[in-house]
């Protein structure tokens, strides 16, 4: 039945993927690859001279991040200026890897890793100028000039390329990417369900519930980013699309729960139907998400009906039952918390119904979101002078890790340099490149991935390239390698690696005739290349860490202010009228959500650092991790009863309100924390009891 089971997940993943927008882009990618390289070999031009154009369009293709044409167009046009000036500072320099060379390799590296902590979308960028300072030195090809105009028109076709396909098929690329946020909510809400077990251990599932949202919450961001800055107002597709993503949005926060809840639930209604209805609810939810995903793809049918109607009624039967029981003291607030639970189910059922109406196209739309409310929402990647004059101490782990890197870069560097084993000793240095990352673990995780990787594709490229199969097969080969590889990128990273080392090795033999031990020989030498490159990452990585421990406290500051600015939210909205809607209240729950995930990504990255570099007091921190997500679920709770309330005219409010500001002020905490108990959960049921339904 496992197996089974197993099997169908496969088959049903497999199925997703080739309509999934990972897989159009990586369709993409491949043609803007490809196309200038073909078009070239038209004119008879040699092998090599082709290889250079595929690497200036290769590299270019890096730079395609998911975004509006606009931005877009900003991103490369600035990414092409970027790599023809490191390819002219390194070009032109004498061939062989001198010291020269090495040092100024070096100093990229450290340039690339400085400009790889400071946003997420410049993680490409620095990757792109070491990348391309590592291709203009290792180039042998051509003279400098030939090399310099092919990788620029490379790079320029595939800028070309790619503006056209964002621009011809602008509405089918944003409908793929929302279609995945289908499927990560779907997956939120199965772990959720999970809670609901009696036999589990309820601290683990939660957590794993709360590790689910890392993704979903990175996705909901770029869709934002995406559907925000388009002139929405003027298109009906857009315009459904943009109150979908709203609507998703909205389940994702309906569907925060604090561990406490189901504890309660747990002791006071063991192995109960209750449990089971509102496990198979939000597993159904789930289930019901990912249909509507599919069809939203054109990959399914739409479902008929939502899958967990019965569970509704039953539900609603059996609050009905223990509503009648004269009920006090922890009974009645265990009832209290199920009947919240039960809102919440019915809300559910509610947005998913709504859902539903926006992909048959069953309703009719009044209106549009003003562009200047959903404008706060766009993340923000402003370049400032002091992002460098505060890094330029050793206490910075943005300085600490752009000092290791160069340094791992002239150790992999000069080991190629100082050695004639190995034919293409510079794919260390390309490899070393991909694997440098600012935390320990996250280099050991990448380390580990790409030795899995490389291994599984030399065994696979080996016996392609030692076959007897004719140029244009393996061009098919390379073609699908390249696919996959982009495509799977963001899935299963252990996986494309694998094709990547496909294509290389293809690449870098497809004019040999080789025999199946020259094949093997090949293999076994891009193996050593990246076993050499892991060994230096992980062993650089001891120098100069950032272990995790040195960045808690600082995250977990974060946290408690952005918990305490939702507090001042809800005062500006509800209690001075300063605010004259809740949208910078929802912004301030997204970033406290924010927050509170990457306080849990760090902790989960020290559990794979050295024991002895962890931090000691793991427990402390997790219980108050635990118990921030707690608090935001309550304050997400209370901002959604207030929605159409007067707070001003709810008697004692005001008071109690005023208390748990006092409360949760960090500021009070830091000065008198020996004094001053940590702020919990159950201290905002007296506010949430006044505005609740009774």
């Amino acid at each position: 039945m496992w197996g089974f089971r197993s099997m169908n997940h496969f088959i049903t993943a497999t199925y997703r993927f080739f309509f999934s927008s990972d897989f159009a882009m990586g369709v993409k990618m491949a043609l803007g690859i490809f196309l200038p390289v073909a078009l070239l070999a038209l004119f008879s031009i040699p092998l090599e001279i082709l290889m250079i154009a595929g690497y200036g369009s290769l590299t270019m293709s890096i730079a395609d991040q998911t975004g509006t044409l606009k931005h877009k167009r900003n991103e490369m046009l600035g990414t092409f200026i970027a790599i023809v000036i490191i390819t002219l500072l390194f070009i032109f320099q004498s061939p062989g890897l001198h010291l020269l060379k090495i040092v100024s390799l070096s100093l990229i590296s450290f340039v690339v890793a400085f400009i790889y902590a400071f946003k997420a979308k410049f993680i490409a960028l620095g990757f792109i100028v070491g990348f391309t300072a590592l291709l203009a030195a290792s180039n042998s090809a051509a003279t400098p000039a030939v090399y310099l105009f092919f990788f620029s028109l490379g790079a320029l076709f595939y800028f070309a390329f790619s503006m056209a396909v964002t621009k011809i098929f602008q509405i089918y690329i944003v409908r793929q990417n929302l279609s995945g946020i289908y499927f990560l909510l779907s997956r939120y809400l199965k772990a959720l369900s999970k809670c609901y077990r009696q036999n589990v251990v309820i601290e683990k599932e939660f957590k794993n519930f709360i590790n689910s949202q890392t993704e979903l919450l990175e996705e909901l961001q770029v869709m934002r980013d995406l559907l925000f800055r388009l002139d929405y107002e003027k298109d009906h597709r857009l315009n459904q699309m943009v109150n979908e993503l709203l609507l998703l949005i909205e389940t994702r926060e309906i569907a925060t729960i604090p561990l406490q809840d189901f504890v309660i639930i747990r002791e006071n209604y063991p192995n109960s139907d209750l449990q089971i209805f509102f496990r198979d609810s939000f597993s159904k939810a789930g289930i019901n998400l990912e249909e509507m995903g599919m069809y939203s793809m054109r990959a399914g049918d739409m479902l008929k009906r939502l899958g967990f109607k019965a569970e509704l009624r039953a539900l609603e039967y059996e609050l009905e039952l223990l509503r009648r029981q004269d009920l006090e003291g922890e009974a009645l607030e265990a009832y209290q918390i199920v009947a919240n639970h039960f809102r919440k189910v019915w809300s559910l059922s509610r947005n998913l119904e709504r859902i539903r109406s926006f992909l048959v196209d069953d309703v009719a739309l009044e209106g549009s979101f003003p562009k200047h409310k959903l404008k706060k929402f766009l993340s923000q990647s402003h370049w400032s002078k002091d992002y460098i004059t505060q890094n330029l101490t050793l206490q910075s782990p943005v300085l600490r890790f752009a000092i290791r890197s160069s340094l791992a870069m002239f150790c992999a560097l000069s080991i190629v340099s100082m050695t004639d084993f190995l034919s293409h000793g510079f794919w260390i240095a390309f490899t070393l490149l991909s694997l440098m990352r600012p935390g320990f673990s996250l280099t050991k995780e990448r380390s580990r991935n790409r030795i899995i990787g490389t291994i599984i594709g030399c065994i696979v490229g080996g016996i392609l390239i030692s076959m007897e199969i004719s140029t244009l097969g393996l061009l098919s080969i390379l073609f699908v390698s390249v696919i996959l590889n982009n495509g799977l990128i963001r899935i299963h990273n252990p996986l494309s690696v694998t094709f990547t080392t496909v294509y290389v090795l293809i690449i870098l033999n497809i004019s040999k005739d080789l025999s199946m031990f020259q094949g093997i020989s090949v293999s076994i030498e891009r193996i050593i290349d990246t076993l050499i490159a892991a060994v230096i990452a992980i062993g650089f990585s001891h120098f100069l860490p950032s272990w995790e421990k040195v960045n808690l406290p600082r995250l977990t500051k974060s946290a408690r202010k952005d918990l305490f600015t939702v507090i001042e939210e809800i005062e500006k909205w509800q209690i001075t009228k300063e605010s004259e809607d809740d949208a910078d209240l929802k912004l301030a729950l997204r970033r406290a959500q924010v927050s509170i995930v990457s306080l849990s990504n760090s902790l989960e990255r020290m559990k794979d650092e050295p024991i002895k570099n962890r931090e000691r007091d793991i427990s402390a921190i997790n219980d108050e991790l635990i118990e921030m997500q707690s608090v935001l679920s309550q304050l997400s709770y209370l901002a959604s009863l207030l929605e159409g309330k007067d707070a001003t005219k709810i008697p004692e409010f005001r008071e109690i309100f005023q208390v748990i500001k006092f409360r949760m002020d960090p500021k009070i905490h830091q000065q008198r924390s020996h004094r001053i108990p940590r702020f919990m959960m159950r201290e905002l049921k007296p506010l949430i009891w006044l505005v609740e339904p009774k």
